[in-house]
């Protein structure tokens, strides 16, 4: 009887699903979807989560990983990659070993110029393919001689709201943020914007839940200004399969990012799964993702005060043209379906083990 093929997975998947950051998420739902696939005897997975606290188990499962697995699916942060990718380059090279790296985050092609000894191209072309998720990136890679980068978007493992609420706004306006709640996430400017906008008004013409984990260095910061807020509440963290039904209640996302190396994030999709209009700030890949007046509102990134003036106008809007809004965005669910993407991956992976 022929040995059962064993696929691995590298990343923060967290199992007990207590973390809900981007990262984690993604790499959870792989995982899942991996464990789906292939059945949960063939998938070894190898948790780094924590690992700077664990080294050795970590390691531990590294090993067994790459001893009891041809093919391996790799989702790491920078620091992570800092420390494992010398090892899947060797594991690849001398061993055979065919890995697939999905790309966290957007910034690749930085980390690139700034490698000084040049050997992160040469590891990143010594796996099969390196999965990334806007296609600027695709080419960003490419003109600095990485190979096999190829476009895969980000995805989420929810099903889109079946029915479009009947009623466009609330009175007021129900807003929301739906991500890390730290300053680059621009929180601090989102709970003060929704303030000046109802000073202009002179009414509580809208109000704005926050959702997602505090960062500790950031809550004394967050909960004074809730605290000084009388606009804002936060409201906890929501699990990955509620996020639809959650956002579906409100009538707008504020993305107002301030972080340089924000990628494709993932609170978007949720937002288009649950057809809800995106007020964000034009990141380096706000155009690959969202438009100006079709998706919602925006502002330019360099100018974080001017979100104000973003929910001011997108208070202004008729609920005709925010139904539209709706609909654009309820659209461009099926473009980040996980069934999708998933049959991206998994055709990859069995397209290598049946050479």
């Amino acid at each position: 009887m022929a040995e059962r093929k064993r696929i691995g997975i590298i990343g923060r998947i967290d199992p007990s699903e207590s973390m809900f950051d981007g990262q984690t998420v993604k790499t959870r739902t792989i995982w899942k979807l991996m464990v789906e696939h292939f059945g949960a005897d063939s998938v070894v997975a190898v948790d780094t989560l924590d690992y700077s606290k664990k080294p050795l188990k970590v390691a531990w499962n590294l090993l067994r990983c790459l001893v009891s697995c041809r093919d391996i699916v790799v989702l790491l942060s920078r620091g992570g990659r800092k420390i494992i990718f010398p090892v899947l380059s060797f594991a690849s090279n001398r061993f055979g070993r065919n890995i697939f790296h999905s790309l966290i985050g957007g910034w690749l092609s930085r980390d690139i110029d700034e490698d000084e000894r040049g050997v992160l191209v040469n590891y990143l072309n010594s796996f099969k393919v390196n999965w990334v998720e806007t296609h600027e990136l695709v080419a960003a890679l490419a003109a600095r001689g990485v190979r096999n980068a190829e476009y895969l978007p980000n995805f989420k493992l929810i099903a889109p709201i079946s029915k479009l609420p009947e009623e466009a706004l609330h009175s007021p306006v129900r807003l929301c943020t739906f991500s890390r709640v730290q300053e680059r996430k621009g929180i601090s400017n989102a709970i003060e914007s929704v303030d000046a906008v109802n000073a202009r008004y002179g009414r509580q013409a809208a109000m704005l839940d926050i959702y997602g984990p505090i960062d500790a260095d950031y809550e004394h910061e967050f909960r004074k200004l809730l605290g000084n807020s009388t606009s804002s509440s936060y409201k906890g963290c929501v699990r990955a399969e509620e996020s639809v039904s959650t956002l579906s209640t409100y009538d707008a996302l504020l993305f107002p990012t301030e972080w340089v190396m924000e990628g494709i994030p993932g609170t978007v999709i949720d937002a288009f799964h649950a057809g809800l209009p995106v007020i964000s700030s034009r990141w380096r890949y706000y155009e690959e993702l969202l438009e100006d007046g079709k998706t919602g509102l925006s502002y330019p990134f360099e100018h974080c005060e001017m979100l104000e003036d973003a929910l001011f106008r997108f208070l202004e809007l008729d609920t005709g043209t925010v139904g539209l809004m709706r609909e654009e965005c309820l659209s461009r669910a099926q473009r980040y379906s996980a069934s999708s993407a998933f049959s991206q991956m998994s055709a990859a992976i069995e397209g290598e083990g049946n050479r």
